[in-house]
């Protein structure tokens, strides 16, 4: 089964993290959203900041190596994480996803 593991970090510390986690094998594929402004409560403000959003595409059996990389990595104290379940995917794709991340773990 195909996994999205959704984060948010700095736009200067996304393409450092990306980078960490591809060199793992723990994702095949990773797509970068920039945001153009996050805000968010942190210790009793409201704080604002540019982020982007990073969306790693995984499979089932690596998400929770992938999601506590992420946590290992990130620059945030308290890093948003979150899977996604995809229910259906071109079967090549997920073929080539296993290919990519599985092997590194056999």
């Amino acid at each position: 089964m195909l996994k999205l593991i959704l984060t948010t970090c700095p736009v200067d510390k996304s393409e450092e993290l990306v980078d960490e986690i591809l060199k793992f094998k723990l994702a095949g594929c990773v797509l970068i959203v920039t945001l153009t402004k996050s805000k968010f409560w942190w210790k009793g403000r409201i704080e604002e900041g540019r982020e982007d959003l990073i969306i790693f595409k995984t499979i089932d059996k690596l998400a929770d190596k992938l999601s506590q990389k992420i946590k290992e990595l990130h620059p945030y104290e308290t890093p948003f994480i979150a899977e996604v379940n995809v229910k259906k995917v071109n079967e090549d794709y997920l073929k080539w996803l296993e290919e990519v991340t599985v092997k590194r773990f056999s």
